[in-house]
């Protein structure tokens, strides 16, 4: 497989549930111009030879990312063959809600559009109305290519080191690890307080929201392959434009960090810009996902929101909180940068790196979400950008021995690395949770392992399911505004 092709594909992907956004979701004369602009940007895709047509992947490496992407859809709780988080509640009723409704979903039936990121579910679901019912096997299997797309990019960018692979996934999780060891010594170190300010890898997410994690591997993998290969930063931009639709956090955060990369681009040329060239890649981008903006923007509710010391509680112990989980990711993600950058040929630029710590470092002292979900998922692109970032100078060594031979150094390089990895500690337990809880050990040892599969039609719909599961408040954010811009001038009409 050669780069371009996986640039397609992957473009492609993004792009399909936009495509039924602008057909479903707005009024004619907006989707008749949404599906042209769509097309044409799919094509200015074809069209472009800066990414190679040569093989970069044969068998043997595309059935190893055949077989983690496989691990990865089944770790994460798809189609309920493995253990499955609170959250697959809330995907599968999504599923059922979209399946049995006519599109777009409005409460009441007569009322506001319901505003959500359904990027992820409007294809399979798609797939299983034109079925008859909902077919769990295009679930999964759009899950699948949609992981195994993310991970070749990550795997590109790493130079073809699964291990490194799977350690950047895991990366942003060492906070968690040492105060899960510490609390069974001293206890807790701080009140946790009504929200957490505390970031999760992508492994771990991967459990949660695997809809959010597709698109930010997609993002960050290539991200850091087109900074690598010194390509057009701009050619970022409309992968995060597409994945608005289905991550906003991650849109958002990757969104941030592109922007300013390629603003500086600008200024460095001192704005002489190929105006057209940077309007398809940039202007064009942001046109096709600006409707999916105001679709956001129709909330009846917004979502609590603040910087953190705004809210009432213990403030000391919320700063507290800040410095364990943020401030130590910071540490060591500073040292190991610093530390194994000298033993890279070709290191990575450094300024995509410092804004991206910047933007780790600023991002969580604004809360957005009952729980902070701007936090828990917004980090997501920001944490595998890092982690490629450290784990790049050693995955550019011919061999694993030659990656373990530049740890093992020095003492110091030892002790730092172990921090860094003790995160996958977290990602282990959750490996071996879904091995030993599923479907196929249930069945074998009816006594022993109890697990049944979230059923898809226990609520009729996303609101009740929030209701039932979560909180009133979670569940009222999500309805629709009468009136609201996107009501009046981009829904279908009634």
């Amino acid at each position: 497989m050669s780069v371009y092709l996986l640039r397609c594909i992957s473009i492609g992907y993004l792009l399909l549930p936009n495509l039924i956004f602008f057909i479903y979701w707005t009024r004619t004369s907006i989707a008749f111009f949404g599906v042209l602009l769509l097309g044409f940007l799919f094509f200015e895709v074809l069209k472009n030879n800066d990414f190679g047509k040569s093989e970069v992947l044969n068998k043997r490496n595309l059935i190893s990312l055949l077989i983690i992407a496989l691990a990865a859809t089944l770790i994460s709780g798809v189609s309920g063959i493995c253990f499955q988080t609170l959250d697959h509640w809330a995907h599968n009723t999504k599923l059922y809600e979209l399946f049995i409704s006519d599109w777009p979903q409005r409460i009441p039936l007569k009322g506001p559009v319901v505003s959500y990121y359904y990027g992820y579910y409007v294809v399979p679901v798609f797939l299983s109305k034109m079925a008859g019912q909902i077919r769990e096997d295009i679930i999964f299997i759009w899950s699948y290519l949609g992981f195994f797309l993310g991970l070749t990019w990550v795997y590109l960018a790493l130079n073809k080191k699964l291990v490194f692979v799977i350690l950047a996934l895991s990366v942003g999780d060492t906070p968690r690890f040492i105060k899960s060891v510490l609390s069974q010594i001293a206890g807790p170190l701080y009140k946790q307080s009504e929200f957490a300010i505390e970031p999760w890898s992508n492994f771990e997410n991967l459990l949660w929201v695997p809809n959010q994690v597709i698109p930010t591997m997609i993002i960050a993998g290539m991200f850091v392959y087109v900074l690598r290969h010194k390509l057009n930063a701009e050619y970022i931009v409309l992968p995060v434009a597409l994945s608005f639709w289905w991550a906003v956090f991650p849109s958002v955060t990757s969104g941030t960090v592109v922007a300013i990369v390629v603003l500086r681009k600008w200024i460095l040329n001192g704005l002489r810009l190929d105006f057209w060239g940077s309007a398809k890649r940039v202007v064009f981008p942001f046109l096709a996902c600006l409707p999916v903006l105001l679709f956001y923007l129709s909330h009846k509710n917004m979502p609590a929101s603040g910087f953190i010391w705004q809210f009432s509680g213990d403030i000391a112990s919320r700063f507290v909180e800040y410095g364990v989980n943020i401030g130590l990711n910071l540490v060591i993600f500073t040292l190991v940068y610093f530390y194994y950058k000298r033993y890279s040929k070709n290191f990575l630029p450094m300024f995509p790196i410092f804004v991206t710590l910047c933007v780790i470092m600023f991002f969580p002292l604004y809360r957005i979400g009952k729980l902070n979900d701007f936090l828990f998922r917004g980090m997501m692109p920001c944490l595998l950008i890092a982690g490629i970032y450290i784990f790049y100078p050693l995955a550019q060594t011919s061999n694993y021995q030659r990656s373990w031979a530049v740890i093992k150094k020095t003492p110091y390089s030892v002790i730092i690395i172990l921090l860094l990895v003790s995160s996958s500690a977290i990602a282990a337990a959750r490996i071996y949770r879904a091995v030993t809880i599923n479907q196929a050990t249930s069945n074998l040892f009816p006594d022993k392992v109890a697990f049944k599969p979230i059923p898809y039609d226990a609520y009729p719909g996303i609101y009740q399911a929030l209701q039932a599961k979560w909180t009133q408040e979670e569940a009222d954010q999500y309805l629709g505004k009468k009136n609201s811009f996107y009501e009046l001038n981009v829904s279908p009409k009634l």
